[in-house]
C-alpha cells in the first residue's frame, strides 16, 4: 500500500475502530497480524508486515494454535481500547495507540519488508515481529521528508529538485512511487526524463495541479483494476495507465483493498492445495500402480493367448517340437544349432527364432507370437505352463487392483481434507440476522420462512415465532423440521406451495429417498403444544386441531450465494434462483451429507467469476452449505450463474 491508500484508508475507518476494545489477536505466519475489535460492531484488522493495513470481510480462519508473537500481543493488549489510529508524517508508518492499565502503541510498517512492532507508554519496544529492532530500545520513526500533498507552490518543488530525471525526482523525493511520478508528468504533459533543473515555472505549476489532483482528488473512486478477469491493482482514483482497463468498483477504498488481497490469497492457497505433499505422494503411488496394472493386465493376456496358439495350431506345432526333440536325441544341441543356421541362411525354417540349450528348447514364432517350445514336456504340458503363468499374473493383477481401490480411497481422504482447509481458509465476518440460527427461506415473492433444525429446535420456533399472521407446515411424515410462513396468510399460492417444498425438502422424506410427499398446512391457533387428555407428546411434536390443508410437492433443493447481503440460501429452487447470484441445485442421491457439503462449496466456487471467487469461496465453504444441505444422500444435478431480478 501507498503512503495515499493509507491515509484514505484510515480516514474512512478510524471512525468506526477508534474506541472499540481488543477482542482477539491472531497471527498468521509469516507477517500477518489480525485485531478483532468488537465496539458498536466487530471488526476484523489486518496488518501484513510490508504490505497492507485494512479491515476485511473475508477473514482467514483461525490458526490452531497461537505463536508466541500473538500470545504476547494478547497479554498485553486484550480488552485493551483503541483510543486512536494514525499515519505518521503521511509515511507508510501507522501508530495504533491503546489503553488498558497503561498505554501501548503498536506500530506498522509497510515500507520494505516491513513490521509490525509493539511499543510500551515511552515507546519503547516490548517485542518486533521481525527482529529488525531491538526490545528495549527506543523506536525511531523514519525521518520525516516532503509530502506531495503539502507541494502548494513553485518554490516548494524547486526545493527538491536537481540534475536527475524528473520522474526519479518526484518518486524518490516525495515518495510517490514510479507509477504515480509517471501518471503525474502524463497528466502534466511533461517529459519523464526531463532534467530537474531544466523545468520551467509553467511545467511545474501542471506539475503541482497533477499531483493534487491523485493526492487530494475532490472525489476519490475506489476501484480495482481487472485484466482477463485477474485483479491487478487497487487504486482511489482513475489513473491513465489503467484508462483501457475493466474496473471492478467499491463504496468504499478500504472495500476495494481487502477484496484486493482476499483475492490474492485464494490464489495463494490454491497454488499451494496443488503442492501438497501428501496428495503428491498418493498421486504419484497411484500412478505407480496403474501402470502396473496395465502392464500385468498386457502380460497376462500375452500368455493366456500364446496358450490358446499352442491348441489352435496344435498339429504344425506338435511336428516342431517332434522334429527337434529327434533332431537333439540323434546330434546334440552343437550340431543342430550348426543346421538351424545353415537352414535360415537358406530361407529355410522361418518359424524358429532361436534355440535354447541351456533350458532344453527352442523359441518360434507362430500366429505372430512367440512361444517357447521345451522339448521334455509335452504340447499340453507346454500350453499348461502358459496358462499357469498367466493365472499367476491374474492374481497379481487383483492384488494391485485391491491396492489402486486403496489408494484411490486415500486420495479422496486426503482431497477432502485439503478441500475442507482450502474452501474453510477463507470465511464473512457479517452481523446475521434472527432467523439464521434457524433453517430459513425466502420464497420468490419475498416471504421469510423458519424452520428447526431438531425437535428442540421446533419447539422454540412455534413458541417465539409462530404469529397470528403465520402459516404453520410438516409433513404427515414424523421427523422433520417444523416450518413457519411469516405473514403466511398474506401469501400468494406460490409461496405457500414454497413452504410446502422447504418442509418436505427438510424433513425424513429426503431421508427415505422419495421424490416427492404431501405436506399440510394450518393456521395457527391449530397448532397446539399440549397434547390430548391421556395422550402424550414427544419433544418438537404438536397437536393439530381442525382441517388441515395438503399439497402434493416434489423433493428438489438448491444451495446459492447471495452477493450483495454475502450470505448463502438454501431451500427450493424457485426462492434461490430468484435471490441469489450463483447457485447448485440438488436431488436426492448416494452422497453422503459431509462429502456432499464439500462437493456443493467447491462447484460453487468453479462457477463464480474470477473476480468474485475469492467472495464466494468466503460465503460458501463446507460448514456453511452443511447448514442448508437435506437430511440424508443427495447429488449434484446442476450449476447456474444467474445474477438476481
Amino acid at each position: 500500500m501507498s503512503s495515499l491508500d493509507i491515509s484514505i484508508v484510515i480516514r474512512e475507518i478510524s471512525g468506526k475502530i477508534e474506541g472499540a476494545r481488543v477482542d482477539k489477536i491472531y497471527h498468521h505466519p509469516p507477517d500477518e497480524i489480525r485485531i478483532k475489535l468488537r465496539g458498536d460492531e466487530r471488526v476484523d484488522l489486518v496488518i501484513q508486515a510490508g504490505v497492507r493495513f485494512h479491515p476485511t470481510r473475508f477473514p482467514r480462519e483461525s490458526p490452531r494454535f497461537p505463536s508466541s508473537f500473538a500470545m504476547l500481543l494478547r497479554k498485553h493488549l486484550e480488552s485493551a481500547r483503541l483510543t486512536e489510529v494514525k499515519q505518521h508524517d503521511f509515511d507508510r508508518v501507522i501508530l495504533l495507540n491503546f489503553e488498558r492499565e497503561e498505554k501501548k502503541h503498536l506500530v506498522a510498517e509497510l515500507f520494505s519488508k516491513g513490521n509490525v512492532i509493539l511499543l510500551d507508554s515511552n515507546l519503547r519496544v516490548v517485542m518486533p515481529l521481525k527482529h529488525t529492532v531491538k526490545p528495549g530500545s527506543i523506536y525511531r520513526f523514519p525521518e520525516a521528508r516532503a509530502n506531495p500533498k503539502e507541494m502548494k507552490s513553485v518554490d516548494d518543488f524547486r526545493a527538491i529538485l536537481d540534475e536527475r530525471e524528473v520522474v526519479r525526482i518526484i518518486a524518490l523525493e516525495l515518495g510517490t512511487g514510479g507509477l504515480y511520478a509517471e501518471e503525474i508528468l502524463e497528466r502534466a504533459g511533461v517529459e519523464r526524463k526531463k532534467s530537474g533543473k531544466e523545468l520551467g515555472d509553467d511545467e511545474i505549476e501542471k506539475i503541482l495541479k497533477a499531483m493534487h489532483e491523485i493526492y487530494s482528488p475532490e472525489k476519490i473512486v475506489p476501484h480495482i483494476v481487472v485484466d482477463d478477469g485477474n485483479f491487478i491493482d487497487y487504486q482511489p482514483v482513475e489513473l491513465l495507465k489503467y484508462r483501457e482497463f475493466e474496473k471492478k468498483y467499491f463504496e468504499t477504498y478500504w472495500e476495494a483493498v481487502d477484496s484486493f488481497f482476499s483475492s490474492k490469497t485464494v490464489q495463494r492457497i490454491e497454488e499451494i492445495e496443488k503442492k501438497n505433499v501428501v496428495l503428491e505422494r498418493l498421486r504419484a503411488r497411484y500412478r505407480s500402480q496403474l501402470e502396473a496394472k496395465e502392464r500385468f493386465e498386457s502380460e497376462m493376456e500375452r500368455l493366456k493367448r500364446t496358450g490358446d496358439i499352442i491348441y489352435e495350431n496344435y498339429q504344425k506345432i506338435e511336428a516342431i517340437h517332434s522334429a527337434f526333440r529327434r533332431a537333439v536325441e540323434m546330434k546334440g544341441w552343437k550340431e543342430v544349432a550348426e543346421i538351424v543356421t545353415r537352414e535360415k541362411k537358406n530361407g529355410k525354417l522361418k518359424e524358429v527364432i532361436r534355440i535354447v540349450p541351456e533350458e532344453n528348447a527352442v523359441d518360434v514364432e507362430v500366429d505372430g507370437h512367440e512361444i517357447r517350445l521345451w522339448l521334455r514336456k509335452t504340447i499340453h504340458e507346454i500350453a499348461d505352463e502358459y496358462y499357469s503363468k498367466a493365472k499367476k499374473f491374474r492374481e497379481k493383477l487383483n492384488g494391485v487392483a485391491a491396492a489402486l481401490k486403496k489408494t484411490e480411497e486415500e486420495m479422496k481422504r486426503a482431497e477432502e481434507v485439503e478441500d475442507t482447509k482450502m474452501l474453510s481458509s477463507l470465511r464473512i465476518a457479517r452481523r446475521r440476522e434472527w432467523y439464521e440460527r434457524y433453517r430459513w427461506y425466502v420464497t420468490s415473492e419475498g416471504y421469510l420462512v423458519i424452520g428447526g433444525r431438531n425437535a428442540e429446535m421446533n419447539e422454540e420456533v412455534v413458541s417465539k415465532h409462530l404469529e397470528r399472521n403465520d402459516l404453520f407446515f410438516h409433513t404427515e411424515t414424523p421427523g422433520g423440521t417444523a416450518a413457519i410462513l411469516k405473514n403466511g396468510q398474506n401469501a400468494g399460492e406460490k409461496s405457500i406451495i414454497e413452504a410446502c417444498e422447504f418442509a418436505a425438502i427438510y424433513s425424513a422424506l429426503w431421508k427415505e429417498g422419495r421424490y416427492s410427499g404431501e405436506v399440510y398446512y394450518v393456521l395457527p391457533d391449530q397448532v397446539k403444544r399440549a397434547a390430548k387428555p391421556g395422550e402424550y407428546l414427544p419433544k418438537g411434536s404438536f397437536f393439530i386441531e381442525g382441517k388441515r390443508n395438503y399439497r402434493k410437492v416434489s423433493l428438489k433443493a438448491a444451495i446459492g450465494v447471495d452477493l450483495a447481503n454475502l450470505r448463502l440460501l438454501g431451500g427450493p429452487v424457485e426462492g434461490v434462483s430468484r435471490h441469489s447470484d450463483y447457485y447448485v441445485i440438488v436431488d436426492i442421491g448416494d452422497v453422503e451429507f459431509n462429502r456432499m457439503s464439500i462437493q456443493v462449496a467447491r462447484k460453487l466456487a468453479e462457477i463464480a467469476r474470477e473476480d468474485e471467487k475469492h467472495i464466494v469461496r468466503a460465503i460458501a465453504t463446507p460448514d456453511e452449505t452443511a447448514k442448508f444441505l437435506p437430511p440424508g444422500m443427495s447429488r449434484i444435478t446442476g450449476a447456474e450463474i444467474k445474477r438476481k431480478q
